[in-house]
């Protein structure tokens, strides 16, 4: 059997360099050189994914707090456990008042996203209501002619559309790294990997030309130690002698690719030799601890001419959204850890004036069903479709809500079971989503410098809806 150099990277990459094996076809781009960019990035953009990982329950992270807070508490009364009391009552919703986009209607966000209800009223924040996997618009009347999503409601399945922006097959690459594929110029000759994963592998960072680069949390300058030359003369030699094992056999295919990658891991090793240092404290939790190392890895680019990177995508991941059962506590726990992670990773970015330049973005499987489902004592919801989703940095327009009308004329949705932004009659609260995942990863996209020419590579179905730019973010510079 033939194997072409790239599948034999793909292969063999992971076993031969464990996380330094993220990047694409080395001949195809150039072999990197991570030391040919001595001045520090002149128009840097990044973009930071936090995936929710089990489908968060939206219905509760942002509820109405004028009139229409009786559908919410119809639909989950006081004696389900999962309704969240009203604003000024103990436990209650913390206001966000009144999003222009809404005319005069009031929300407040659950009571254990205080600190993302701060940032929200300095405008920091915004909101993209109702969003999920489309192949095309679909509303309740129409919805038995219009193709929807491959098996959905499946955890799985679902992760893959909104990570791969493909809501109508499975392929094999991300939005995220088809971005970075398509910015692949704003960063010159610097080699250091687009695309940076703090949580394992991802659909979502995966590009044509391009695989992300996946690191672990920790000291920075531990992660990608080359194991085994410690310094002594022996250790040199050996490492002579394997760099110039390298140098030779470059007329054979698969030896010169595999000498590249090689190369490409003790490039990397040598560009994470620091570990910066941060004012900002950070939570000591799992997403708190993953957010600190996007930070110390934009402080390294900022301040080493080995990367000097002008875009940058990282991936972070939280779990616990699974939420079938005990789910008033076990989200209030997901939703401190997300609210005070999100505050201090924005604190680092003001800190290393990166504001401006650095948005933050929320995804998640699915939504869940405004309904609630087990039994008094571990109620919980079912897996649902739209969701709405935070948008966070300096460049976001925040404190205001974004999206398209719904069934109800406006882009936050009916809450009623059956009501007409359900998916059916007789359903159970899963809200038709009325914004694309095309229509939100555009704006961003657009915002980090992919240009509308290109858009249709990174979202191959965003023709099927309305021009993308959602308001929430400006459109940046193409290069």
């Amino acid at each position: 059997m033939t194997q072409s150099r790239r599948d034999f990277l793909v292969r063999t990459t992971c076993a031969a360099l464990s996380a330094a094996a993220a990047q694409a076809s080395l001949r195809k781009l150039g072999l990197m050189n991570l030391y040919a960019r001595p001045s520090a990035p002149s128009d840097y953009r990044a973009m930071v994914c936090i995936f929710m990982d089990g489908g968060n329950d939206s219905n509760n992270m942002i509820v109405p707090t004028d009139s229409h807070y009786n559908q919410y508490a119809a639909a989950r009364p006081g004696s389900s456990g999962l309704q969240i009391p009203q604003v000024g009552q103990p436990g209650g919703l913390v206001s966000v008042g009144a999003p222009a986009s809404l005319g005069g209607r009031t929300f407040g966000f659950h009571p254990s996203l205080a600190e993302l209800a701060g940032l929200y009223s300095q405008n920091k924040i915004g909101v993209i209501s109702n969003v999920g996997p489309l192949v095309e618009p679909v509303t309740q009347a129409n919805i038995d002619s219009k193709q929807t999503p491959y098996s959905l409601f499946s955890h799985s399945d679902q992760i893959d559309c909104w990570q791969t922006a493909r809501a109508d097959q499975r392929i094999a690459t991300g939005w995220g790294g088809r971005s970075a594929d398509a910015v692949v110029n704003c960063n010159g000759a610097s080699g250091f990997p687009t695309v940076t994963t703090i949580s394992g592998a991802s659909t979502f960072c995966v590009g044509a030309g391009q695989l992300p680069l996946a690191i672990d949390t920790g000291a920075l300058d531990q992660v990608l130690v080359l194991n085994g030359f410690y310094g002594s003369p022996d250790d040199v030699a050996r490492k002579n002698s394997m760099d110039y094992a390298r140098q030779i056999d470059y007329a054979a295919t698969l030896i010169a690719a595999a000498n590249d990658t090689t190369q490409q891991a003790v490039d990397i090793s040598a560009a994470l030799s620091v570990d910066p240092t941060l004012t900002t404290v950070f939570p000591g939790t799992y997403l708190g601890d993953q957010l600190q190392q996007v930070a110390k890895v934009m402080k390294l680019n900022l301040t080493s001419p080995q990367l000097s990177l002008n875009r940058q995508i990282f991936y972070v991941e939280q779990g616990g959204y699974d939420t079938h059962q005990d789910q008033a506590i076990d989200q209030a726990g997901r939703f401190v850890e997300l609210s005070q992670a999100m505050n201090a990773f924005y604190a680092a970015t003001a800190e290393l004036g990166l504001a401006d330049r650095v948005v933050t973005f929320t995804l998640s499987d699915f939504g869940r069903t405004l309904e609630p489902s087990g039994d008094n004592g571990s109620v919980g919801s079912d897996h649902g479709w739209g969701s709405h989703h935070f948008v966070m940095g300096d460049a976001v327009a925040g404190g205001n809500f974004y999206g398209n009308p719904g069934g109800n004329g406006q882009i936050f949705p009916e809450l009623v079971v059956g009501g007409i932004d359900d998916v059916s009659q007789y359903d159970r609260g899963r809200w038709i989503p009325t914004t694309s995942v095309e229509q939100y990863g555009a704006t961003l996209a657009r915002w980090f410098g992919v240009s509308a020419a290109n858009l249709p590579l990174v979202f191959p179905l965003i023709g099927n809806f309305p021009a993308p730019p959602l308001g929430f973010l400006t459109p940046g510079t193409s290069c």
